[in-house]
């Protein structure tokens, strides 16, 4: 009994002191300059704390990949409902453009590509596609995500492309708004704000006893050929503005916001014209490697 009462006044005393050097340890360290605290906190993490750091990145992926797999599962649903839905709707057009005697719309194809941001100064605007004049994009394409239209497509290299989002102070769309009383049409632009987070999307140019109401559809109108008709730009805010017995001017809520498109996948929609070429220049390309 003596030599375990003796043996537990030492685990207590060893106790003790580890807790005693702990505290002074964390004293002194609070009082060492900034940098002598970020290199001992770096020293930590890349030794004793390595093994917990690991297993908390570890289960931060699982997690991460669960939320990816319920994401792409939903929307892999949501393809396939439309992709149903679809196959009836383009054989009524059909039936229907039979019976009018229309001729088919010109096919265009759909570019997966990927936005990458450069993040330097001044180019907040300005984003580079990982697709280029090989894949078949051109200058002025239009490029698109899921949610709606995010910008323009300027300059095209052989493997990637640059382009500039809506916030950009040249970009520029026709516009129009179906209304109760018919259609409403517009030119939408950025107009920029005192910071780049309060940059605003603005429809100018409607008539002035236009009443859009809120909430509206903005959709592109296809006027010009730049970008084709059909693609959602937003949605009807306030009004910004008006012109006494001219024209009246509304802020358009977008639908894609530029920094939430980084690293995100897009399309690029290209004209069918073009179709031909790409395919040619891909046997191109087979035919000299075969001879290389």
């Amino acid at each position: 009994m003596v030599g375990q009462a003796s043996g537990g006044r030492k685990h207590r005393r060893r106790d003790f002191h580890i807790v005693l050097g702990l505290l002074l340890l964390s004293l002194i360290t609070i009082n060492l300059p900034f940098e002598a605290q970020r290199e001992i906190g770096n020293a930590l993490r890349e030794s004793v704390l390595r093994p917990f750091i690991e297993v908390q990145l570890m289960v931060a992926r699982t997690r991460a990949r669960a939320r990816d797999y319920l994401t792409v599962r939903a929307q892999l649903d949501s393809a396939l409902t439309f992709v149903a839905s679809a196959a009836t709707l383009a054989e009524e057009n059909r039936q229907i453009r039979d019976l009018l005697d229309l001729h088919e719309r010109s096919p265009s194809r759909l570019v997966a590509a990927s936005v990458i941001r450069s993040g330097t100064s001044g180019s907040s605007s300005v984003f580079r596609l990982d697709a280029g004049a090989g894949d078949g994009i051109r200058s002025f394409d239009a490029v698109v995500t899921a949610q709606g239209l995010l910008g323009q497509v300027q300059e095209v290299g052989p493997g990637s492309s640059m382009g500039y989002d809506w916030s950009h102070p040249d970009f520029r769309v026709s516009a129009m708004i179906v209304t109760n009383e018919g259609q409403a049409h517009g030119l939408v632009e950025a107009e920029r704000g005192q910071f780049r987070e309060q940059d605003r999307l603005v429809l100018r140019g409607t008539a002035f006893l236009s009443d859009l109401e809120p909430g509206a559809r903005v959709l592109t109108s296809g006027r010009g050929g730049v970008f084709p008709r059909g693609i959602l730009i937003g949605w009807v805010g306030e009004v910004a503005g008006a012109s006494a017995g001219w024209d009246i001017s509304y802020y358009i809520d977008p639908a894609v916001y530029p920094g939430a498109a980084t690293y995100a996948s897009v399309h690029v929609v290209m004209p069918a014209d073009t179709l031909q070429a790409v395919a040619n220049t891909a046997d191109s390309v087979a035919v000299a490697d075969a001879f290389r």
